[in-house]
């Protein structure tokens, strides 16, 4: 049976499950990428496999619960839907900004756009920013005038391909698929990143860099560019900020700019010649984004692909993400927030928020573990006077609720979804039925909906997707696209081919370089809490921890010389403490130590709870790379 993966992936795959029908749905069940999609292209990650797990854990909460005496019983869906009703009606009558919701990406799809839109019509307070990729957007606006990049197929045309700070091996197994097919057409890979990891199986060279100084890498190349009089004068006379940011560029030493990246003159030179000698396609990670300075340093990197002249053609080519949502109409449901707060740092928000919030709905998001500070954010969600939380499992957010909704997951809704990095929509059909009371987020805000007596129109699933679906250039139908399962929604192949989306076509250079911060003696090592390449963010089945977790550190490190590790080890900020087991790898930079982030704060997990909520340079995302920390026994 077709469908598709809704998670927040950007490979946002087309499906096969193959299911024994007799007896338990999940019996003998094969799980498997389409063969017939261009980008899926028969194969699907263990992410995905591993998804069947969460249908049928014996941890999943299947009715609805109601905390009563600082314990959660069992309730009907009316009792549930009643409560709810009482509460949010008396506080819209109030005041409808004294109830937050929080939606995040947990999953994707037209209906979890339709739900959000709902409680956006309600006039609650909403949130805004992001725990991901909003940084590097914004950067890519001001850049570019539009977030987009070639078909990323594309790649496949560059003689030369420059990745900062991509984990291949981790996120993104079909661009792993691209950069492996890459190199065996002889495209040169050369990976810059702060070491560790399995970035050798997909790099013929790696520069390890000072972590979060990559800005000061791309203008050392830029200078480069400039003294051998090899910049594409046809890119440069198509800026705007010219002046400034030559005068920004000239006015910094080359061997300033080594010594702050970390990376010697001889390669930052051979990086010159890359992009002087090649067809350059270059890979920007997600990870870039989230230090202080996220969005100067992607905007450095932008202009340096832009001023070296690998913009606008086959093979040469910027690639950070495009919007997962921008090949779907949502015309139809575009109401807007009047009031939203920033999900970095909610727990500060939320204490700040005038009037003072009363109410919480929390559904596609384990915000409480995915959010800094989160200990303290904890606190705050069980301070508002009720919080509900739509969700499968007893996470860390769902422990802070008052009342929970058991909800479906993945394969047992019907959905439809685009991708953050190819432009085909796929059809997420139902495959399995859910167990116990569980129903979509989509029909408990319907159920909501009719409890309140709303003008809120809540079209049928099937009729949202209609309503949603484009009017494509191939002339495929809705009815066509749900047979056979995906359809390509006809973007152009090349981004940028006539200049960028700026109504003067102008490409707009930074003008500003941020000295990195002050070195702390007390935490002197760099927190990175990476990507998980067996879990989707948060989704670890409570069955699958418990366990210590682990960090990485290079075994060479001065700042681990007099740690015993025939004692407790602890990874150490100034939130707190968390006990750890140490792994080495040589290939990490000395003063980094990685956590692979996910596991939950109620099974000796949760690294975000030593993290700072702090902003990004863009004012709207989550600057997690900017944790100092250290290790230590007890």
């Amino acid at each position: 049976m077709l469908t598709a993966c809704t998670k927040d992936c950007p490979d946002s795959c087309s499906i096969i499950i193959e299911k024994n029908n007799i007896g338990e749905d999940h019996k003998k069940v094969k799980i498997m990428g389409n063969p017939e999609h261009p980008f899926t292209n028969g194969f699907t990650c263990a992410k995905v496999k591993k998804h069947i797990n969460r249908l049928k854990s014996p941890n999943r909460i299947t009715s609805p619960l109601l905390k009563t005496g600082g314990a959660f019983r069992k309730i009907s869906w009316d009792k549930a839907l009643d409560i709810c009703h009482k509460k949010i009606s008396k506080t819209l009558n109030d005041d409808p900004k004294k109830m937050l919701h929080v939606q995040d990406h947990g999953a994707r799809g037209v209906t979890k756009v339709v739900t959000d839109n709902f409680f956006t019509f309600l006039g609650c307070t909403k949130t805004h920013g992001s725990l991901c990729d909003s940084t590097g957007i914004q950067a890519c606006i001001d850049d570019f005038g539009a977030l987009d990049h070639n078909n990323i197929k594309d790649i496949l045309n560059s003689t030369h391909i420059v990745n900062f700070g991509r984990d291949f091996s981790s996120s993104s197994i079909h661009l792993s698929q691209i950069i492996r097919k890459a190199r065996k057409k002889n495209i040169h890979v050369t990976s810059i990143w702060p070491g560790g990891g399995d970035y050798n199986k997909h790099a013929d060279k790696l520069i390890r860099i000072n972590p979060g100084t990559d800005r000061f890498l791309a203008i050392a190349i830029i200078k480069c560019l400039i003294k051998n009089n090899d910049l594409d004068l046809t890119y440069v006379n198509r800026c705007s900020e010219q002046n400034e940011y030559f005068d920004l560029v000239n006015n910094v030493s080359l061997s300033f700019l080594s010594e702050q990246c970390g990376i010697s003159l001889e390669n930052i030179k051979f990086l010159a010649d890359i992009y002087t000698k090649n067809k350059v396609s270059t890979i920007i990670g997600w990870g870039i984004q989230r230090h202080l300075t996220g969005r100067e340093t992607v905007r450095h990197i932008n202009a340096l692909s832009w001023l070296s002249g690998n913009v606008g053609y086959t093979g040469a080519g910027v690639y950070f993400g495009i919007s997962s949502i921008r090949n779907l109409d949502f015309d139809w449901v575009a109401h807007k927030p009047d009031h939203s707060l920033l999900l970095p740092i909610l727990a500060d928000e939320i204490k700040q928020c005038k009037p003072k919030i009363e109410i919480a709905w929390i559904n596609c998001s384990n915000v409480v573990n995915q959010a800094p500070d989160s200990k303290r954010l904890f606190k705050t969600l069980k301070n508002i006077k009720f919080t509900i939380v739509v969700d499968a499992f007893m996470n860390d957010t769902a422990a802070a609720a008052d009342l929970i909704l058991p909800c479906t997951l993945m394969f047992e809704e019907d959905d439809v979804v685009g991708s953050c990095m190819h432009d085909y929509l796929q059809y997420g059909k139902k495959i399995f039925n859910p167990p116990g009371e569980c129903i979509s987020d989509f029909s408990i805000a319907k159920e909501l909906n009719q409890k309140l007596n709303t003008s809120f129109s809540f079209p049928k699933t099937e009729e949202c997707f209609k309503l949603s679906f484009p009017k494509l250039d191939n002339g495929v139908s809705f009815d066509t696209f749900k047979k056979n399962g995906f359809a390509f929604a006809g973007k152009k192949e090349i981004a940028f081919e006539n200049g960028t989306e700026h109504k003067s076509g102008l490409f707009s250079l930074v003008t500003t370089l941020t000295s990195e911060p002050e070195k702390n003696p007390i935490f002197p090592m760099r927190l990175l809490s990476l990507i998980n390449k067996d879990y989707i963010h948060s989704q670890i089945l409570p069955e699958e921890q418990g366990f210590l977790p682990a960090v990485i550190i290079n075994p060479e490190s001065e700042h681990i010389k007099n740690i015993d590790l025939n004692k407790k080890t602890f990874l150490v900020s100034c939130l707190g403490k968390l006990e750890v087991k140490i792994k080495f790898d040589i290939s990490l930079h000395p003063d980094v130590i990685i956590y692979r982030k996910g596991d939950w704060m109620l099974y000796k997990g949760g690294v975000n709870a030593l993290i700072e909520a702090r902003l990004t340079d863009s004012g709207t995302g989550a600057a997690y790379y900017a944790q100092q920390a250290r290790i230590e026994n007890l």
